[in-house]
């Protein structure tokens, strides 16, 4: 089973030399909303989205596994229930669609 790994957000941001208080920023967060978001595990499909592209990864190099591999329909994204299920359905769709591209390049 494939989880979001909280800690490669964080390597990644030192690894480029970007402040959390700064990647926080760019994805339209408090600092002290990041950090919460970082310790409690849990963040919304399109804040992903914007570390990703802030960070210039992809999801799947922000997910870990058992095994070593990527199964996209074993992702888990913990999510709040929320009136915007179907803007959630959506992006996880497109992510799962981008994890399955990424594998067969």
């Amino acid at each position: 089973m494939s989880r979001l790994d909280y800690n490669k957000i964080k390597n990644l941001s030192a690894s480029k030399r970007i402040p959390i208080k700064e990647l926080a920023r760019l994805c339209d967060l408090s600092e002290q909303g990041f950090h919460y978001m970082l310790k409690k595990q849990t963040m919304r499909v399109d804040t992903l989205e914007k570390i990703c592209a802030t960070l210039g990864v992809s999801p799947m190099d922000l997910f870990e596994n058992e095994n070593g591999d990527i199964n996209p329909s074993s992702i888990i994204i913990p999510a709040r229930s929320s009136e915007n299920n179907d803007q959630l359905m959506q992006k996880l769709d497109i992510i799962i669609e981008l994890l399955r591209l990424q594998k067969i390049m």
